[in-house]
């Protein structure tokens, strides 16, 4: 359900009420989707205290081998716990450095989708900068544009960031935190409105509105 994008939050407790007893019978994997589903669905974070506490004392005893999806998906919810809700970290801080590391690692990659949209910032005449790195939550920024008195992020996002035109978990994960931890204002384009566009002139007159809405949010 979080992969998708869809939020059952009712479903989600019930599943974690059976399995909270049962934490030495899941692997790594089922490990970091618990805690990465209710990061998705921006559930109550109280409620995986017991997980990460779980996770936490068989990594000090070295009794689990995390892969790089796994430190992926425990970064965006230790996220989720600690700065979007405020609570304690309960990951060891080798641990949360190793995920950061691994999470930093494993995101970037430009598409000709991004290329384009670029392009026509730079048309425009704004000073664009591809792949920025936010240094509050670790994300990679597709491009960070330059509008004198502060900067934009901008995410181009192509189909694999939805299923239909619903945002999938990953999507919402980081538009909300990017919006909700990070330092600059966020605009979305989705490819759908982007491909819409057929000539160059139509592409500026398209970035120069979603510009103007997003300064007036």
């Amino acid at each position: 359900y979080a992969t998708v994008g869809h939020e059952a939050p009712e479903l989600f407790e019930a599943v974690l009420s059976e399995v909270i007893n049962k934490l030495d019978e899941c692997n790594e994997e089922d490990i970091a989707n618990l805690l990465w589903s209710p990061a998705v669905i921006n559930a109550n974070p109280k409620m995986v205290a017991p997980v990460f506490s779980y996770l936490s004392t068989q990594y000090q005893r070295q009794k689990i081998t995390l892969s790089r999806e796994d430190m992926f998906q425990l970064h965006q919810a230790s996220l989720w716990y600690t700065f979007e809700h405020g609570q304690k970290s309960l990951m060891p801080k080798v641990l949360s450095k190793d995920c950061l590391m691994a999470f930093v690692l494993n995101q970037n990659t430009i598409s000709k989708l991004q290329k384009d949209v670029v392009n026509t910032f730079e048309a425009l005449g704004y000073s664009v900068k591809e792949e920025v790195i936010c240094r509050m939550t670790g994300y990679s920024i597709d491009a960070v544009i330059d509008l004198k008195n502060y900067e934009v992020a901008v995410e181009v996002d192509g189909p694999s960031h939805f299923i239909g035109y619903k945002p999938t978990g990953s999507t919402i994960l980081k538009h909300r935190q990017l919006r909700n931890i990070g330092n600059r204002p966020l605009l979305v384009i989705p490819y759908w409105e982007w491909y819409q566009l057929s000539d160059l002139n139509g592409k500026k007159e398209y970035l120069q509105k979603v510009l103007v809405l997003q300064q007036i949010k």
